[in-house]
C-alpha cells in the first residue's frame, strides 16, 4: 500500500477530531451544567480564532521548513488544552456559590477552548500541506489519502459513544483523544516530508575527467549549478551546466515541481480550504481551472460559471476589485449563510438527540459513522457528478437537502424510535455538505482570475468555516436557550431558504424575481386572451389612404 505515512497521519488526526471535539457541547451541558447560549459562545471561539491561527502557523512552518516539528509541538499543546477540560468539574466542585461557580467554569472552559483553537485547528492544514509534499507529482491521489480520515472520524465517534455509554463516564472522550494524539505525534515525528529532504549543495562537486585535459567536470550526483572548465590548447572555455541527482528519479521530478511557482500556488490553495472538505482536492487537481475555462469556451456549460459575465467584465487584479463584482460578492454571502445554517445544527445536534429525543450515547456516536458513509460515496463520484449535472445543480441540491433534513427534525416526537429516524436523516448531511462545499470550491475557483485563485479559496474558507460557523454557534445557542430546538430549526430553514434565493437570482433564471416577472407575463397574456375572447381586444379594420379612388374624369 503506497503512501502509508500519509494515510496514518489522517487516520490518527481524524480519530482525535472524532472524539473529544464533537462531544464537547454535550460535555458542557451534562457535566458542567452550562446553558445553550453559553455553549454557543464557547463553540464560536474556534472558528474565529482559526482565521488568525491557521495562516500564522502555516506561515511559520513554511518559513522555518520544519513542518513535522511544528505539527508535533502545536498538537501536543492542543491535546493538553482539550484534556484539561476534563479537570474543570474537579476544580469548581467545592465552590458553593452557584454564580461564582458558573463564572469560573465559563472562564476555564473559554481559556481551554481558546488554546485548543489556536494550537489544534492549524494542525489540519499543516497535515494537508505535508501530505501534498509526500505525494510529489501524484497530487491527484490526495483524496485517496484523505479518505482514511473520513473513515477514522466515523469509527472514532461511534467508538467513543459506545465507550461512554458502557462506562457511564463522559471522560472517555478525552481518553480516546489523548490515545489517538500520542499515535499521531509518533507518526508525524517519524514522517520525513520530501520538502524537508531537499538540500542544495553550496559548492560544486568537481572530479577530474581525464589525464589529457586539465579541466574538471561536474559529478552527476551534484544538485546545483556547477562550472565546467575545459582547456583546449591556448583557449579556455567556461560553461555553466545544470546537473541533478540520478539516484532517485521520482525525487528529481517532485523536487523540480516544487520549485515551480504554479505548484507552490497549488499547494497554498489546497492548504487554505482543505480543512473540512473531503472531495474538492481531486476535483480541482484533476480538472485544472485553466482547462475548465478553455473547455467551457468550446460550448459545454456544465463546468462554466457565467461565461458572459467573465467575458464582459475587466479582469480584476486585486481582491477588492474581485469582491466588488456582484456575482462574486453574492456567492460569498451565500456560502457564509450556509456556514451559519449548517453549523447552527452541527453545534447542537448531539444535545438535541440527548435532550429532545432521549438518544443513548451509542446512538449519538453513530452519527459520525453514518455521515462519513454518504460523504465517502460522494467523494468517489463527485467529479462525475460535477461534469454530469453541473456545479450550480450541486449547490442547489445542498440547499434543498439541508431544508428537507432540518424540517423533518421539527416533526419528530420524543422517544427512541424518533432518535433512530433522526439518525437515518443524518445520511442527508453527508450528501448536502459534500455537494455544497465541493461544488462551492470549484465555483470560487472559476469566479477568480488565476492570480487570485488562492485568495478566493482563502476567503471562501473564512466566510464558511470562520465567520459563518462562528455566527451559527452564537445565534443557534441564543435561540435554542430562549425558544427551544424547533425555533432554532425554523431559523435554519429560513436562513437556508434566503441563501438559496440569493443563489438562484444570480446563477439561474428561477429566482423569485424571475418567477414574478414570468407570472406577470403569464397574467398579462391571459388578460389579453380574455379580452380578445370578449371582443374588446379585436382590432377594428380601418380604410387605408388610397383604398378608395375617386374618378374625376366625369
Amino acid at each position: 500500500m503506497p503512501y502509508i505515512p500519509a494515510k496514518l497521519l489522517y487516520t490518527f488526526l481524524f480519530a482525535c477530531q472524532g472524539s473529544a471535539p464533537v462531544y464537547l457541547g454535550l460535555f458542557y451541558s451534562e457535566q458542567l451544567g452550562l446553558k445553550r447560549d453559553q455553549i454557543g459562545l464557547l463553540a464560536a471561539i474556534a472558528p474565529f480564532v482559526s482565521a488568525i491561527a491557521c495562516p500564522l502557523w502555516t506561515a511559520v512552518a513554511d518559513k522555518t521548513k520544519t513542518h513535522r516539528y511544528i505539527m508535533c509541538i502545536i498538537h501536543t499543546l492542543a491535546t493538553i488544552a482539550i484534556v484539561s477540560v476534563m479537570g474543570i468539574p474537579v476544580v469548581v466542585q467545592n465552590i458553593e456559590d452557584t454564580k461564582a461557580r458558573n463564572t469560573l467554569t465559563i472562564a476555564l472552559a473559554g481559556t481551554a477552548s481558546l488554546c485548543f483553537a489556536f494550537f489544534g485547528v492549524p494542525v489540519g492544514p499543516l497535515v494537508d500541506g505535508g501530505v501534498l509534499k509526500i505525494l510529489g507529482k501524484n497530487k491527484d491521489q490526495y483524496g485517496r489519502q484523505r479518505m482514511f480520515g473520513s473513515i477514522s472520524f466515523g469509527i472514532a465517534s461511534s467508538l467513543v459513544g459506545a465507550i461512554a455509554d458502557w462506562t457511564q463516564d463522559m471522560n472517555a472522550i478525552f481518553y480516546v483523544y489523548a490515545t489517538s494524539s500520542v499515535f499521531f505525534i509518533l507518526v508525524a515525528g517519524n514522517t520525513f516530508f520530501k520538502a524537508e529532504k531537499v538540500e542544495l549543495i553550496a559548492k560544486p562537486f568537481l572530479t577530474r575527467t581525464s589525464s589529457r585535459s586539465s579541466g574538471f567536470r561536474a559529478s552527476p550526483s551534484a544538485s546545483s549549478d556547477t562550472v565546467e572548465v575545459v582547456t583546449d590548447g591556448s583557449r579556455a572555455r567556461r560553461k555553466v551546466i545544470s546537473t541533478f541527482s540520478v539516484q532517485d528519479p521520482e525525487e528529481i521530478e517532485s523536487d523540480e515541481d516544487d520549485l515551480l511557482p504554479i505548484r507552490e500556488n497549488e499547494i497554498q490553495r489546497l492548504v487554505q480550504f482543505a480543512t473540512d472538505s473531503s472531495i474538492i482536492e481531486a476535483v480541482n487537481l484533476s480538472n485544472p481551472p485553466a482547462s475548465r475555462r478553455r473547455s467551457s469556451a468550446g460550448g459545454g456549460d456544465n463546468m462554466s460559471i457565467d461565461s458572459s459575465y467573465s467575458s464582459t467584465e475587466p479582469t480584476p487584479t486585486t481582491f477588492l476589485e474581485l469582491i466588488r463584482q456582484p456575482p462574486v460578492f453574492l456567492f460569498f454571502i451565500t456560502m457564509m449563510l450556509m456556514g451559519v445554517a449548517i453549523n447552527m445544527v452541527v453545534s447542537f445536534f448531539f444535545i438535541f438527540l440527548r435532550d429532545e429525543l432521549e438518544a443513548s450515547s451509542t446512538l449519538t456516536g453513530m452519527t459520525g459513522l453514518v455521515g462519513a458513509a454518504t460523504e465517502l460515496l460522494f467523494f468517489f463520484y463527485s467529479r462525475d457528478l460535477i461534469r454530469t449535472i453541473g456545479i450550480k445543480s450541486l449547490i442547489i441540491l445542498g440547499h434543498v437537502l439541508t431544508i428537507v433534513r432540518v424540517f423533518a427534525y421539527t416533526l419528530l416526537p420524543k422517544g427512541a424510535s424518533a432518535a433512530w429516524i433522526a439518525l437515518a436523516l443524518h445520511l442527508l448531511n453527508g450528501i448536502a455538505f459534500s455537494a455544497l462545499w465541493g461544488a462551492g470550491v470549484v465555483q470560487a475557483d472559476e469566479l477568480a482570475p488565476p492570480s487570485l485563485q488562492a485568495t478566493s479559496q482563502g476567503v471562501l474558507a473564512a466566510m464558511y468555516a470562520g465567520i459563518g460557523a462562528g455566527l451559527g454557534s452564537l445565534i443557534g445557542g441564543v435561540i435554542y436557550q430562549n425558544f427551544g430546538a424547533k425555533a432554532m430549526f425554523y431559523t435554519v430553514i429560513a436562513v437556508t431558504s434566503f441563501s438559496l434565493e440569493l443563489y438562484l437570482e444570480v446563477n439561474t433564471p428561477y429566482g423569485l424575481r424571475s418567477c414574478f416577472k414570468a407570472m406577470v407575463r403569464v397574467a398579462h397574456g391571459l388578460w389579453q386572451w380574455i379580452e380578445y375572447k370578449r371582443g374588446r381586444g379585436r382590432v377594428v379594420p380601418r380604410w387605408r389612404a388610397g383604398a378608395i379612388r375617386l374618378d374625376d374624369e366625369e
